[in-house]
Order: C-alpha cells, then sequence, then structure tokens
C-alpha cells in the first residue's frame, strides 16, 4: 500500500510550486518590458544626440566651410565622452565624405553601410540597423541644413553598438533572475515555516488522523446520556449534541446545524455559560430551570494561554436522576409503609380483640365501624380528588406514619388536584408537600394531642396549599433563617427540607408564608401558568 504525503510536505511543495509559477510569470513579464524599455531608451537617446549635434551652431558652420581647420573631429569627440550608451557620432557631407570618427584614421573616407541613402537623398530622419567599421549598431540619421535652413549641407549619423544593446538587455535579465531567486529562496523558507506552524497548530495530525478523531467525538458525543454545550468566547454555539435537545426537550425538527453559531442566550435562555465566560471560574452541580426542565449542570471555561476562549456545559435531567433514585429506594418506602400499615393494624386488632373479651360487642362494632368510615375517607380523597399519584402515595405514606407516631392527620375533604401547574413536576409537589407535613410531624406532641391539617385546591389561575400544626411555633429569632441550607432546629439533620420547599415555590414563581399562632400555619400560591406577568 502506498503511503500518503503528509500535509506538512504537500503544504511545503504546493507553496514552492505556487511561488515558482508566480516568480516565473513575473520574470517574463518583466524582463520583456525591461528589454524592450532598453531598447527603446538607446534608439530615443542616439536620436536625441543626431538632432543636438545636427543643430550645432559650430558643426553647420564648420561643415558648411568644408571644416577648414579640423574642429568638427575634436568637438564631436569632446561631447562623446559625457553622453551615456553612444559609441561614435560621425559628421559627413553630402558625399558621405566623413568629417568625424572614433578611429581618426576613418576621417576623411566614405561613410560604411548602406543605410545612409534615405538621410542623404530625401532629408529625412530615422533608426536603422547595419554594420559599419565599428561592427553591427543602431544608427540613428539627422540631415544637417545651412544656416538660412534651406538646403541640406550633410547628416549626422549616432550610432551604439547592438552588442553593447544586448550586454545592457543581460545585465538587466540576470539582475531580474538573482531578484527572483531570492524572492523564491525566501518563499521556500515561509512555505517551510508556514507548513512547520500548521503541523504544529494540529497538534502534528495528518487530515486523515483529524477526521477519525473527529468522527470518534461526535459519536462519543451523541452516545453519551449527558447534554453537552460549548460556546466560544463570543458567547456562540460551537457544539451540542443530541442528548442536550432531548433533555431541553427541543422540537424533534430542531436541525443541530441550525443551532450552531447563535448565541446561547437566544437558543437556552440563563444557562450562565456568559457568566462563566466574563468570570473564568467553574460551576459543578448546580440546579437550574429551562425549558420546563430541572436539570443539574457543570460549567467549566475553556482556557488557552491563560485567556478564557469558551466554555462548555454537561447537565442531565434531575427528574431522570431522581426517578432513578426513587426506584432504587422504593423497596425501602414499601417496606417501611407496610410496617406502619402492620403495626397500626396491629395495633387495632388488639382494641377489637380487648373489647370482645370484656363482651363490649356494640363497641366493637362502633370501633371497626369508624376505623372503615375513616379509611374509606381517606382513600375516596386520594383515589377521586387527587389525580396525582405521587402526591398521593407521599399523603397515604405521611397519614400511615402519622397514626403509628400517634398524630392526627387531616386532610380536608376539599381538596382537588386534577393537573399540575405549568413549571412543577410529580416529584416537586410530592416533595414540597412532604417536606412540610415531616417538620409538623417532628414538631407536634405524639401523646395522643398532635393535630396536622393539610389543605389543596386547585383553582383556575392558582393552586393553594395550606399546612397548619398545633405544635409549639417557630421562634421569632429563627424566622430569617429558616429557608436557608443547612439551618435546622433539630439534632442530626441537616436542613435541607424548608431549603428544597422554598427553592421549588420560586422556581414555579410561586409564594411562601407563615404565621405562628398556637403553631404553625404555612400558606402556598402556585400560579397553574407562568405567562410573561411571573417571567
Amino acid at each position: 500500500m502506498k503511503k500518503a504525503m503528509k500535509l506538512q510536505t504537500k503544504l511545503t511543495l504546493l507553496i514552492i510550486t505556487v511561488v515558482f509559477v508566480s516568480i516565473s510569470i513575473i520574470i517574463f513579464f518583466v524582463a520583456s518590458w525591461m528589454t524592450g524599455n532598453i531598447e527603446s531608451k538607446a534608439r530615443t537617446n542616439i536620436m536625441n544626440v543626431a538632432a543636438m549635434v545636427a543643430h550645432s551652431r559650430e558643426i553647420v558652420d564648420e561643415l558648411e566651410a568644408k571644416d577648414p581647420s579640423g574642429r568638427i573631429g575634436p568637438y564631436v569627440n569632446m561631447q562623446l565622452k559625457n553622453l551615456e550608451q553612444v559609441e561614435y557620432i560621425i559628421v559627413a557631407d553630402m558625399e558621405g565624405i566623413r568629417y568625424s570618427h572614433p578611429n581618426p584614421e576613418m576621417i576623411g573616407k566614405n561613410f560604411e553601410g548602406g543605410d545612409e541613402y534615405r538621410v542623404a537623398q530625401r532629408g529625412e530622419t530615422y533608426i536603422s540597423e547595419a554594420t559599419g567599421t565599428l561592427g553591427k549598431s543602431l544608427r540613428a540619421f539627422t540631415p544637417i541644413y545651412d544656416a538660412e535652413n534651406k538646403r541640406e549641407i550633410g547628416f549626422v549619423s549616432v550610432g551604439t553598438l547592438t552588442h553593447s544593446v544586448e550586454t545592457a538587455k543581460h545585465t538587466a535579465i540576470l539582475y531580474i533572475i538573482l531578484i527572483a531567486l531570492g524572492g523564491l529562496t525566501a518563499g521556500i523558507i515561509g512555505a517551510f515555516l508556514l507548513a512547520n506552524n500548521i503541523k504544529n497548530t494540529l497538534l502534528g495530525l495528518e487530515p486523515e488522523e483529524i477526521t477519525k478523531l473527529y468522527n470518534e467525538k461526535m459519536g462519543i458525543l451523541d452516545a453519551i446520556h449527558e447534554g453537552l454545550v460549548a460556546v466560544d468566547n463570543s458567547g456562540r454555539i460551537t457544539l451540542i449534541n443530541d442528548s442536550a435537545l432531548n433533555i431541553l426537550h427541543f422540537e424533534n425538527n430542531v436541525n443541530k446545524e441550525h443551532i450552531i453559531g447563535q448565541n446561547i442566550e437566544e437558543v437556552i435562555p440563563n444557562t450562565r455559560m456568559i457568566n462563566v465566560l466574563e468570570t473564568g471560574e467553574s460551576e459543578f452541580e448546580k440546579e437550574q430551570r429551562i425549558n420546563n426542565t430541572i436539570i443539574m449542570t457543570n460549567r467549566i471555561p475553556i482556557m488557552n494561554r491563560g485567556k478564557v476562549v469558551g466554555a462548555i456545559s454537561s447537565f442531565r435531567d434531575k427528574t431522570e436522576v431522581t426517578r432513578m433514585a426513587e426506584e432504587l429506594t422504593g423497596i425501602k418506602k414499601m417496606a417501611w409503609s407496610l410496617r406502619a400499615q402492620n403495626h397500626e393494624f396491629m395495633n387495632k386488632l388488639h382494641t377489637i380483640a380487648g373489647l370482645i373479651q370484656l363482651e363490649e360487642y356494640k363497641e366493637a362494632l362502633q370501633f371497626i365501624s369508624d376505623v372503615a368510615k375513616i379509611r374509606n375517607n381517606i382513600s375516596r380523597i386520594l383515589t377521586e380528588n387527587i389525580k396525582d399519584i405521587s402526591l398521593s402515595a407521599i399523603l397515604l405514606s405521611k397519614y400511615n406514619k402519622a397514626e403509628e407516631c400517634r398524630v392526627k392527620l387531616k386532610i380536608d375533604e376539599d381538596s382537588k388536584l386534577i393537573k399540575l401547574p405549568e413549571y412543577i413536576t410529580s416529584e416537586e409537589i410530592g416533595s414540597l408537600v412532604g417536606n412540610l407535613i415531616e417538620n409538623s410531624l417532628d414538631e407536634v406532641k405524639n401523646d395522643g394531642t398532635g393535630e396536622i391539617y393539610i389543605k389543596i385546591i386547585e383553582k383556575e389561575e392558582m393552586l393553594y396549599i395550606k399546612v397548619k400544626d398545633n405544635g409549639p411555633g417557630i421562634p421569632k429569632e429563627y424566622w430569617d433563617k429558616i429557608y436557608n441550607q443547612g439551618f435546622s432546629t433539630k439534632d442530626g439533620q441537616r436542613g435541607h427540607g424548608m431549603y428544597i420547599v422554598k427553592k421549588i415555590i420560586d422556581e414555579a414563581k410561586g409564594t411562601i408564608e407563615f404565621k405562628v399562632d398556637k403553631g404553625v400555619l404555612w400558606n402556598i400560591t402556585i400560579p397553574m401558568i407562568r405567562g410573561e406577568k411571573f417571567d
């Protein structure tokens, strides 16, 4: 099997290729432009020099007189020293006899090259390429007129050797190539550095390995039962798994790709992940309600070089956890309830047996009738009026415990609960009522005088719960502390009951009040529908 090329090698070769092709294209166009510019500059230069010499008053005067003193040659040679890219300046008369030449021996001889015809016969100004005594060259021809500009008396030929022009072109191309090689070298070094930086950024992983890890990660995220949500430092969602959508009860047609990129507060309000981004502090096992679901959540900032670059939250449905715990502990509750009922049943049997032994048959029948009536009344209230099974079970369990403790627990016959408020669960209403009754059981006397009264009324807009006992009441110095977590007036207890009650009521946007008057009266109201006015 052929080994795949590494990402670093691919990037290096790609960048070098791109740089090489780019520089090659640049060299081609720049070299073409520069060589053309060199030749054009040479042509313009020799033409300008030819025009300057042809209009020189001294040249005109001397040529018109056939240069008797031989001044044209020295004058032209002196001018030639100050000119660049000009190899020679030749002044000739109409017969082609030279009056100046770089080689003094050529002065007085005929002009060579054969390209002087147009200037001598027609008086044209032009540039041609021909071979003379100095070799092949570019030559600019300009006619010389007499002082009155009426007749042509000769011409000027200014030339630069073709070899010199080609040498200038080659030198320019060499400079371009050297610069290009420098750019290519810089590109190669940059390619290696960039490829190495990308490799380090990717932790040395190849694309195939990254793809494999990504697929594994997504498979793991969707397989776990905990909800996961991650955001970047701007609060935009970068990751959310299927469990999160299910726990938060998003609609089935919600697309994860549509959620990705949105602000977390717009999709899942009150997540406190923005607070984690701002503070950089982790939060563990925090309880909150989102989309009418109570969740236990952990929030952890994502750090990079000491800076918060995002945050991730993992959470689970508290009701599911509670339900599992109740299933695990259900056998214990059932055993306790059966024990309480058995104990109370044996007490009643002993009472009946004693009445029969005393031959108090009427009293025995009346006792049986009273017990049956009370039981039937409790059963009717719990089965017909209280439709929530969990709450009915809690009330029956507390009723049996109250009887065992010799406490009279009275459930108002007008009590009614058909459906729960919108933002409260069966487990929460059971926990709320159970904690209040348990607190009252701890407060009242167990000498037969203890009484607890409970009334639950469901109306169109509100659910009302009233719990009253005839215990000693709550000391005034504890009134401001009873809802604090961990506070308790009883030994061996951790003081979580009233804290849980208050938290459930607050999350349901309800109210709780108590009044101390020959015991404690608790009044609780919970809205059936938590509309905007309660948010």
